[in-house]
Formats: structure tokens, sequence, C-alpha cells
């Protein structure tokens, strides 16, 4: 099991957090072995009812939870396997998505133990069991699609576009979800790959008495979180961001600055509100038919940050967590948003907390055991079953910079808004005071200043302070700054990309020296800080899990890589062209 030894405990922080935060109070923690960015989703409930089933990613483990006792048995875990998602198949056997273990672990439910690993690909993230024929679907981060026999052997493997995130089985076909895109793929059983996107939603802004006004904005789905099954049908969990310029954006009223937040913006006259009190980035939870195709426009969840898990009850109930509120007295948003199918279900508009409730520590995944909610939180490790709190043990997971980088900032917005798994979300960001950019990922790239696109920005306390003004939030200590700085620069890299022709990967590494790639693409990563495009100098981006990160370039103007190959390498033949792309979908 792994262990979270302490490098640092700072004095109590100055300022931390927002000063009516509850973390304000507590000494800064930063740890040799930092735990990762949460991912949520790391509950079930047994078939029988019988126990709870709680990965623990923090600390390497599994629990076995018996609901009606509250009994713990905890399966310890490989370091660094970081477990996720859980299936469970008929024999009483559950399947753990190793996230960084490369596979899967085989737990005995009723014994309580480790039973043995399956390797299946490099960054496994969804499992889902199919009854019918015994199989076991497993959706992996560079987009291979697993199936495994009844024995547990591979019968097949597809390959579909990277950054896969959940499966299901429904009706006769598998639903699978990508993390950035937030689009359903339906994979029948001659390998048809049917796309269903997410529709967008327009929201009409508010005046100060709550009044609806005649400003618009669009959002785009984006960060498909979760996908459950909830019987004929699914919802996922996702986020939408905005699209386009501030609505209230005038030609003779430019500004100079921009938010993030969801504070008011007012240009002269003109004022925007959001109608639910959320910033650029909100939740929603769409409901999907049996096919994967959305069913409505889902309204926004009002106040939620960070989304990481959804459930729904045989009865009826929703339930929706959020990471980004630390638990106890909170002030800013709910930590779950608890409501009804008919209310979730609705066309556009907002969906608060019908039964608000502060749970004592940060949600990170949820169930429902017939109709009692079921919430895992995390630092400290608990389960709260209906109104009785289970506490889980184990060492605390608790750091300063994982806090800092998850939390609301009182802007209700947090920096994993943007940069879920502490990589990036694709969202081309169109603001009046800057060009149009790309979010940026973080693995890698917190020690190479200067930042941003344009690398103007000189330091990391720089971009910090910027970012508090973005996105509502305090002034951080240097004793904060520096456990932020302590966590990211921990982030494990970013998943590989697929190895499906290793000749031709090897032959596209050739390529790419001689065509003079690794002067700006060098090292591990693939990056060596900046770059000069004409009069402007745009970051260099890290080739590191560049097939997960479609679109392409500063602004996003390429879809694919092809379109993102500079001219220099267009006169390439089409074999060494296609052998280039091969080697960089591998990085």
């Amino acid at each position: 099991m792994k262990k979270m030894p302490c490098l640092i405990v700072l004095a109590i922080a100055g300022c931390g957090l927002n000063q009516n935060d509850p973390f304000h109070e507590r000494p800064v923690v930063s740890r040799d072995e930092a735990p990762p960015p949460i991912a949520g989703g790391t509950l079930a409930i047994t078939r029988d009812g019988r126990f709870a089933l709680v990965a623990d990613p923090d600390l390497d483990r599994l629990l076995r939870v018996d609901l009606t006792s509250h009994e713990v048995h905890p399966v310890a875990l490989a370091d660094g396997d970081e477990p996720g998602r859980i299936a469970e198949d008929a024999t009483g056997r559950a399947y753990v998505a190793l996230r960084h273990g490369g596979g899967l672990a085989v737990i005995d439910v009723n014994a309580g133990r480790l039973e043995r690993r399956i390797e299946v690909c490099a960054a496994p993230r969804g499992v889902a069991w199919e009854p019918e024929g015994d199989q076991l679907h497993v959706a992996c981060a560079d987009g291979a699609l697993v199936t495994l026999d009844p024995d547990r052997v591979e019968a097949r493997r597809q390959q579909l576009p990277a950054g896969l995130q959940d499966v299901v089985v429904s009706d006769g076909a598998v639903l699978v979800t990508r993390l950035r895109s937030a689009e359903v793929l339906r994979v029948g059983e001659e390998g048809v790959v049917i796309v269903e996107a997410l529709p967008d939603a327009v929201q009409s802004g508010i005046d100060e008495e709550g009044d609806p006004t005649e400003l618009h904005q669009t959002y785009a789905p984006g960060v498909a979180v979760r996908l459950r099954s909830t019987g004929d049908s699914h919802v996922v969990l996702h986020q939408r961001a905005r699209v386009g310029r501030e609505v209230v954006y005038r030609a003779e009223a430019r500004p100079r600055t921009y938010t993030y937040s969801n504070q008011p913006v007012t240009y002269e006259d003109v004022t925007w509100r959001d109608p639910c009190g959320n910033p650029v980035v909100h939740a929603a939870a769409t409901f999907l038919g049996p096919d994967g195709a959305p069913q409505h426009v889902a309204p926004a969840l009002s106040g939620g940050v960070v989304p990481v898990d959804v459930a729904v009850s045989d009865g009826g109930q929703v339930a929706v967590a959020f990471a980004g509120e630390p638990g106890g007295d909170f002030s800013f948003g709910p930590q779950v948003i608890r409501s009804q199918v008919r209310s979730a279900t609705a066309e556009g508009g907002c969906l608060g907390d019908e039964g608000g409730r502060a749970y004592p520590g940060q949600a990170v995944a949820l169930a429902y055991s017939d109709e009692t909610l079921v919430v895992q939180l995390r630092a400290p490790s608990r389960l709260v079953v209906g109104e009785a709190v289970v506490e889980l043990g184990g060492e605390s997971a608790r750091d300063s910079g994982h806090e800092v980088f998850h939390l609301d900032t009182g802007g209700g917005i947090a920096c994993a808004s943007c940069h879920p798994g502490g990589g990036d979300d694709g969202h081309v960001w169109e603001f009046a005071a800057v060009s149009p950019v790309r979010t940026q990922p973080l693995e890698g790239m917190v020690d190479l200043a200067p930042y941003h696109r344009r690398g103007d920005v000189a330091s990391f306390e720089d971009l910090m302070s910027g970012l508090a003004d973005q996105m509502a939030g305090p002034r951080l200590d240097a004793e904060t700054l520096a456990s932020v700085r302590h966590w990211l620069v921990r982030l494990p890299a970013a998943p590989r990309g697929p190895l499906l022709d290793r000749e031709r990967v090897q032959r596209g590494a050739a390529v790419f020296v001689e065509a003079g790639c690794e002067r700006c693409h060098a090292g591990e990563l693939g990056t060596d800080r900046s770059y000069q495009v004409g009069e402007r100098t745009w970051q260099t981006p890290p080739l590191r899990g560049i097939a997960l990160r479609a679109p392409y370039l500063h602004d996003g103007r390429a879809a694919t890589l092809d379109e993102a190959l500079p001219e220099s390498v267009s006169a390439l033949p089409p074999e060494e062209r296609e052998d280039l792309l091969a080697y960089l979908r591998s990085r």
C-alpha cells in the first residue's frame, strides 16, 4: 500500500484560499508522493447490495465496506496503480481499472482478496461487464477498446479515437465516451462506430432582479466525466464551455481584461450575469437513449465545481458529486446536487440541489444502494452511507497543492475545471482581450517558464497572480504557492498514444530527426519552452500524449495531426509523412 510521507508541513498560511474557506487556517502540507488528480467514479455497489467497493487512488487500495455492519476490509494494490472504475461480473469478481498500473485488478469480493492482474493496455479508464456472453469491455486512453472473453483472455481489440473515458453495454452494442470531446461512440458487434454528439446549450443572461435579458451565450459540451447506465437509458456527466467572445463585447468598448469566474461582466452599460450563477464552464448531466443518442438539452447544474460522478436510483433519484468544495461548512457551492429524473431531464434552464447537505470531506464518487445515497470522501478517506459516516482508515493524503488545484476559488471555477486530470479540456477560448487560444496541458510544463501560449508570463508567481484575478480568487501566500508548484511538477506524464505498427513508428522517428523537428520538440516531453513565429512568440506544445489532444496549434485551428504539420514537412513523400504521423501518435 502506498505510503504518503510528508516532505513539508509549513506554518499556518497567512492567506491560503479564500478567507471564509474551511481550509484557511489549516497548515500547508506538501508531500513527496503527491496524490494523483481526482478522476472520480471510484465507487460501486455489489449486485447483491451487500457491499460497497471503494477504489482509493490516493493510497493504492480497494476497500470492501459491508453496508449493514460498516465493517471495512482493505485490499492492497501495488504502489502507483491508481485504481479507478470498477465492474462486477456474475461470479462475484470485481475488476478494477488500474489507471497507471496497465491493466485490471481482479478481486474476489466475498473472500476480500486480490486474485490476479490482467494486462490490458497502458492506461485503462472505463470497464464494463456484459452478461450476454460473459464478456468484459475495457476502454483505454490510447483509444483501444479491449474485449475479454469468459476466461478473461483478450478476444478483440478495436482501435477507436484516442482519449476514451467510460464504457457501458446497451442494447447489443457498447457505448463509449471520450474525455475531451464529450462524444458518445456506439460500437456494434461488427465494429461499426456511430458518433452521437451532445447538443450545445444557449442561455439567456439575467439582470439585477433575476429577469431574463436579451443577451445570450452559447456553451459547447466537453469533458465527459462519467457515463453511467440507468437501466433502459444512460446518463453522461459532462461540462459545457463558453464558445465565442463575451456577449457584451463591443468594438467601441474593447476590454483589456477578461474573467473565467462567475462574477458579472460589465462593459459600459451592458452587463452579463449567468442565470445559473456559473462561470465560463458549467456541469450538465445529459440523459441518453439506449442507442446513445442524447434525449434533451440538459439543464445547467448550478454552482457545482469540478464534477466527478453521477448516479441514478431505481426510484428516479439523481445525484451528482463535485470535488470542488472542501467539505464541512462550505460557503460557495454544493458538494452533491440531488434531484429527480423529471427535473434532470427537463429542457435547458438551471438545476439546483433539492436537498442540500454538508459532507465531512471532499466528495469524489457516489452511488445508490436501493434508494440510499452512498458518497465517497477523501482526505480523510470516508464513506457516507445515508446518515452514517464510515471511517475508511489509512494515512491522510491531504496535500495543499492538490487542494488549490481542485477547489473552488470563490468564482465558481477551479484549475481542474479546464485541466481535468492535470491535462487539458481541448477547448479553444476566444476572449475580446486576447486572440483565440487553446487550453494548454499541464503535464511536465510547470518548470518550463515562461508561461502561457505566448510565453509572456515570466514566472510561476506571476502566472498564479494573473489567475487569481481571472478566477476571482485570493492572492496565495508564498507557502501555499510553493505547495501548488510542488504538486504540479509531480503530475504524471500524459498517457502515450497507440503503438500500432512498430516498424512504421521506428521509420517515423528517423523522419522526425531528419526533418529537424527535434530542434523545437526536444526531450521526453517534446518541447523546448518557446519558438518564434513571425513577430509573435508561441510556446512549443509538448508532444507526449499528443494523439489524445486534438484540436492542435495554439488556436485549435487544426482538427487533426496531419493538418497541424508545418509547411517544412509538407514536401515529404506520402509514405514518409504517414511514418512521421505514426511516430507522433505513439508519443
